[in-house]
């Protein structure tokens, strides 16, 4: 397997680096929403929530990164169409889309 350089993973870093930093004051909140301390979760239960959310969010900014990343390349040149839509000036024939008449 080849080594993949830095510049493949900018994009899952950047995206992951905004919902670290957009994920930091989530967690603030739901820590210290509750009035009463006795009934603010605890260091395990933040523990667990943090864990799963940085699961999640680093799925979706890996696939998010693949669908950004700038050297994808297709294996296939797409510059032909559908039979209908193909682009070329040349006039096709027409075809009964009844069926028979």
């Amino acid at each position: 397997m080849q080594f993949l350089p830095l510049k493949y993973y900018i994009p899952h870093l950047v995206f992951f680096g905004v919902f670290i930093f957009a994920l930091a004051p989530v967690l603030y909140y739901y820590q210290r929403r509750n009035p009463d301390p006795r009934f603010r979760p605890g260091v395990g239960e933040m523990t667990m929530i943090s864990v799963f959310t940085l699961f999640v969010g680093g799925l979706a900014c890996f696939f998010l990164g693949n669908v950004f990343r700038g050297d994808q390349r297709s294996p296939e040149k797409f510059d032909h169409g559908a039979g209908w839509s193909s682009g070329t000036s040349a006039p096709q024939e027409k075809s009964n889309r009844r069926g028979k008449d």
